[in-house]
């Protein structure tokens, strides 16, 4: 590939952002960051949504949050701060790398990370109010970026205010919203949202139903839970595991017990979470006799 790059007579922008993708599916990533360093220097004005992006999601996968840090200049010095096909990477690079330093941080620097976590989210928002275009990736990244930093409530308004602008929800945008109010322990909205996801033809996705059933368990409401699960045309171990642990959770232990086995019959294999979950239930149901 190098020699290839190196023998063409004229590089232009689709030149070097093949070199740049090429790279960064098939080679190293510090020969991406060479060819972007390059560009830099020598085709500045070859730079566009398509580089940005990519340089983006390389940041997020290599967990490279400096050069992450120094490419947000750049994007806002060449003046590509409000394109949506660079926001969206860019919000999901804040939101994700946050939450991998938090992980990283929790129990040593807790304060520290307290602050810088806060401070990326805070970053993301702004971006996200700056775009001139915003698209359903971008708002669905900025409620998903909210709830996983722990500002559940925001998501929320920020849930009302994509449907305000009239945007599409997917199945991850139904998901972070119904975590977030399973979170907030908000039965209310959480109805009102599996209302939404009825009217808007989401009700059969096993994702959106899931995580139906999750938020139905955190509030307490194991018959509505079960009637969601009851009706799902598909299932899988996710769905099965979240009505196992909806009623281990709500001290439902034989119930949990009942559905683990019918799981299997089902010729569904427990993960680790869902064995956790049953032997939970076994144990509390050990302690009752």
């Amino acid at each position: 590939m190098q020699q290839i790059f190196d023998l063409m007579p004229f590089r232009d922008g689709a030149s070097w952002n093949l070199a740049i993708s090429g790279y960064a599916n098939y080679g190293s990533s510090t020969d991406v960051v060479g060819v972007y360093n390059l560009m830099l220097k020598d085709a500045a004005m070859n730079l566009n949504q398509i580089t940005f992006s990519t340089m983006l999601i390389l940041c997020l996968n290599c967990r490279w949050m400096d050069l992450g840090r120094q490419i947000h200049g750049q994007i806002l010095k060449f003046g590509f701060g409000s394109y949506v096909f660079v926001g969206s990477p860019f919000l999901d690079m804040y939101a994700k790398l946050g939450l991998i330093f938090d992980a990283k941080w929790y129990y040593d620097e807790m304060y520290h990370v307290g602050l810088m976590w806060r401070g990326m989210v805070e970053e993301s928002k702004c971006l996200f109010h700056g775009l001139k275009e915003r698209d359903s990736i971008s708002w669905t990244t900025m409620i998903s970026g909210l709830m996983q930093n722990g500002m559940e409530r925001e998501a929320v308004d920020m849930f009302r205010g994509m449907i305000l602008a009239g945007f599409t929800m997917d199945q991850f945008t139904f998901g972070s919203i119904l975590t977030a109010c399973g979170s907030l322990l908000a039965f209310g909205e959480g109805k009102q949202i599996h209302a939404y996801v009825i009217r808007t033809g989401r009700k059969d996705n096993v994702f959106v139903g899931s995580a139906l059933v999750d938020m139905y368990s955190k509030c307490k409401s194991i018959k509505s839970g079960e009637t969601v699960f009851e009706r799902m045309t598909q299932k899988n171990v996710v769905s099965w595991t979240a009505m196992l642990v909806d009623y281990g959770q709500n001290g439902f232990s034989e119930e949990a017990v009942k559905i683990f086995f019918e799981m299997q019959r089902n010729g569904f294999e427990p993960d680790d979470f869902t064995l956790g979950s049953v032997i939970s239930s076994c144990a509390n149901l050990a302690s009752l006799e």
